[in-house]
């Protein structure tokens, strides 16, 4: 039998949802990829970047997933919508006959949020709350009578090490992250007597355009790259990679046991020194 997962966030092309989707899709497990728009929305600064080499989004997404041998299919909606986090979830359901794993990896794009606390306009927090909070709380209400229903789930929620630790200039998205750690372990108490369970995992530092933080530049990206490799124990930044295969571990069969978790994913974390590495010899 195959596993039917739906997967938030999944347009841009550098994401970690497309990552997501791409390795649970080679394991087997038919997915279902959505995104706001198909492409994403822009983090401030790189709304050049959204449709650039004819990428366009969850639709080339699934044309490689199937073009690889895996069966996928796109949905488009706010997860921020009731109504539109219901719809997606409902058409997961018809295209796989079920759903097994939910992944909540969306999240509101970067911008007005990234300042001092006097300086962020009320209706950005809101909007990023919606957005990172709100929307995990409604993908996992309209998600969970279907899970009951087989007496199976995986529900896995991409929160941040932001969420666990501190962060300057980051009121609001710190805010959202930790309550969807709060939302993961309470839900975790409610679903597990169906064979549900919930965990977040907590990315640090991965090298998408969320984290370029609106540089631009190639030199400056990757002058910036090797500089906080430096400061992290395992010498390099986060890969989408790195956060798929934390994730499909949560998703997987043998993850049964584990419930109520955040798991950092991080590299060991930033140094305010740098970590001893072999060039350093």
């Amino acid at each position: 039998m195959s596993r039917v997962a739906l997967i938030t966030g999944c347009g841009k092309q550098d994401g970690m949802g497309q990552a997501i989707a791409r390795t649970l899709a080679a394991s087997g497990v038919t997915v279902v990829v959505t995104d706001l728009a198909p492409a994403g929305v822009a983090n401030r600064g790189q709304e050049s970047t959204i449709g650039a080499g004819g990428w366009r989004g969850v639709e080339s997404l699934v044309d490689d997933i199937r073009a690889a041998g895996g069966t996928a299919h796109f949905s488009l909606g706010d997860i921020a919508s009731e109504t539109d986090a219901a719809r997606m979830v409902a058409e997961a359901v018809e295209f796989g006959g079920r759903l097994d794993i939910l992944v909540n990896n969306a999240a509101a794009p970067q911008g007005a949020d990234r300042a001092d606390v006097a300086d962020v306009p009320v209706e950005v927090w809101d909007r990023l709350v919606d957005v990172n909070l709100r929307g995990t709380y409604l993908m996992c209400r309209a998600s969970v009578p279907a899970m009951r229903a087989n007496r199976y789930g995986r529900i896995v929620n991409i929160a941040s090490m932001a969420g666990i630790d501190k962060l300057p200039f980051s009121t609001a998205y710190s805010a959202s992250k930790a309550g969807v750690l709060g939302l993961t372990r309470s839900l975790a108490m409610d679903v597990g007597g169906w064979g549900i369970t919930v965990n977040a995992v907590c990315p640090g530092i991965v090298w998408t355009s969320r984290g370029l933080l609106g540089v631009t530049d190639p030199g400056e990206e990757q002058a910036m790259r090797e500089r906080r490799g430096r400061q992290i124990p395992v010498g390099r930044v986060g890969e989408v990679d790195d956060i798929a295969n934390a994730v499909a571990f949560f998703a997987s069969e043998g993850a049964g046991y584990v419930t109520g978790q955040a798991l950092p994913v991080d590299g060991g974390g930033l140094s305010a020194f740098p970590p001893p590495h072999p060039d350093h010899d």
